[in-house]
């Protein structure tokens, strides 16, 4: 038996005196401490007070039914378990079922069998022992998992400030350098910017994500052209998707009104959709990669549909349903290398659902994969 420092307390609820004689000659030699109540208001003013490590409850007391009590006692206990053996002389199926669901944990029958009873009090007694060494254990685990986060906030933040100097210098070097270096110069300022201001969205990515899962985020509505949002990512990677051969282009497929969504997250989303794509995409020599940004209304004409369509390796079925989880990290067949989505695609889901649309994804391993995501049209903007 697992054991505690303590002498585990029983306490006995019965309004007959001889019972609880009887019950405390047969416990108290075996090393258990005795608590004993005479009806349930006394049960109750001895829990105020001390916290027994069983009960001993009989069905039938003078001032309330025994199940009542048990239900009483088990809504105060809130995450703590206390079990509790109900004495009966009720037999019938039904009893049990009440008892049950009154949160009883066991029961024994009159006239008590005192093996019997040590048993079923050894048996709850040690799984009240491994449910409190759990819960401790669940007490650290997360006080531990709040302080890592509390931790990566304030690295976050501290990363951020000198992040965006360097953003700031990257820019004017970049200006007064602007055409002295060919686009596909990997130490050009230029792509030096395009870098650290990849990095910073990934920072940037790590605070949203935080703010959304705490529903703390607060969305920035402005009208939204999607051929000109298109256009403003494609020009982003051209210069990336240059260098490794590949081609991005966008297509707008029927006409598609203005509608209203935070510009700067669907920004970041295709971003990160792109960023993605444009990892997954076969090397230059290999075959020409192609990354195509797709949009369309959907059916009832309710929706926007954006696709992220690319020709690269794709992604294996057995990976495309934690693709968007935290961290995830997928295998690619291109010499068992594997893609890491990082904070990325966690990311994207959030920050559509946050719109009120969805994302979801299609792949087939060597052909390619297709992200897709809605956006609705018309937008009920609850004031701030």
């Amino acid at each position: 038996m697992l054991k505690e420092t303590n002498p585990p307390t029983i306490m006995i609820v019965d309004d007959d005196p001889d019972s609880i004689r009887l019950l405390e000659l047969a416990l108290r030699p075996l090393g258990y401490q005795i608590d004993k109540a005479y009806n349930a208001a006394q049960a109750l003013e001895i829990l105020t007070q001390s916290s027994p490590d069983l009960i001993l409850l009989d069905v039938l007391l003078p001032d309330a039914h025994g199940f009542e009590l048990c239900k009483i006692i088990k809504g105060k206990l809130g995450q703590e378990f206390l079990p509790i053996i109900m004495v009966t002389a009720l037999s019938s199926r039904g009893d049990k079922i009440q008892g049950l669901q009154a949160g009883a944990d066991d029961f024994i029958s009159k006239p008590i069998d005192i093996p019997e009873l040590v048993a079923k009090i050894n048996a709850l007694l040690r799984t009240k022992i491994l449910h409190r060494r759990l819960q401790q254990s669940y007490e650290k685990l997360k006080k531990l998992e709040e302080t890592k986060e509390l931790l990566v906030r304030m690295i976050i933040h501290d990363l951020k400030n000198p992040l965006t100097a360097l953003v700031g210098s990257l820019e004017l070097l970049a200006l007064k350098t602007k055409g002295t270096f060919p686009p596909d110069v990997p130490f050009s300022p230029q792509n030096a910017l395009r870098i650290t201001e990849r990095i910073l969205r990934l920072i940037q990515n790590l605070l949203d994500i935080t703010k959304m899962e705490e529903g703390k985020i607060q969305l920035h509505y402005s009208q939204i052209d999607i051929a000109e949002l298109f256009k403003e990512v494609t020009d982003m990677f051209k210069a990336e998707a240059t260098q490794k051969g590949a081609l991005i282009q966008h297509e707008i497929e029927g006409e598609i009104p203005p509608f209203k969504a935070d510009r700067d997250l669907l920004l970041r989303v295709l971003e990160n959709l792109v960023s993605n794509a444009l990892k997954n995409l076969p090397d230059r020599g290999e075959k020409e990669g192609t990354i195509t940004l797709k949009a369309t209304l959907d059916t009832g004409k309710k929706d926007v549909v954006v696709m992220v369509i690319d020709n690269g390796y794709g992604i294996p079925k057995s990976y495309l349903s934690k693709i968007f989880d935290k961290f995830a990290q997928i295998e690619i067949k291109k010499k068992q290398g594997k893609f890491h989505t990082g904070l990325g695609l966690p990311f994207c889901k959030l920050a559509i659902e946050a719109h009120g649309g969805r994302i979801w994804v299609e792949s087939k391993s060597g052909k390619g994969s297709t992200f897709s995501f809605t956006l609705p049209l018309n937008v009920r903007i609850k004031p701030v």
